[in-house]
């Protein structure tokens, strides 16, 4: 196993558990931008795993983005300019079709 493959796991399993309070789903998404930061060091398994669960939190977006919105305003992602390489904490634009996202691998693209 990868060095961060349990990382990668972890983030897969709040991404699925929209059972989490909000402030621990507002965690996974601090959490995802850590595995942003890392994702330079991933072989190739972890970077499709990360993609898989990537395209469940897209999946969820909207579910998600309601559940947090007592705790965070997606409107802070824009004035804090969190550049949209960091698309999770775009999820609004995402659940509304407003922003477009990419998934991708060192090979090519995933998604």
């Amino acid at each position: 196993m990868s060095y961060y493959r349990q990382d990668i796991l972890n983030y897969g399993e709040d991404v699925s558990d929209l059972e989490n309070s909000p402030f621990e789903t507002l965690r996974m998404l601090h959490d995802r931008t850590e595995l942003h930061r890392v994702q330079e060091q991933f072989d190739f398994e972890d970077k499709v795993l990360l993609a898989y669960h990537d395209l469940k939190l897209i999946e969820n977006a909207e579910n998600i983005v309601q559940h947090i919105s007592s705790v965070y305003d997606f409107n802070l992602s824009d004035t804090n300019e969190i550049p949209h390489e960091q698309w999770w904490w775009h999820l609004n634009k995402i659940a509304k079709g407003n922003m477009d996202f990419g998934i991708a691998t060192d090979i090519g693209k995933v998604m």
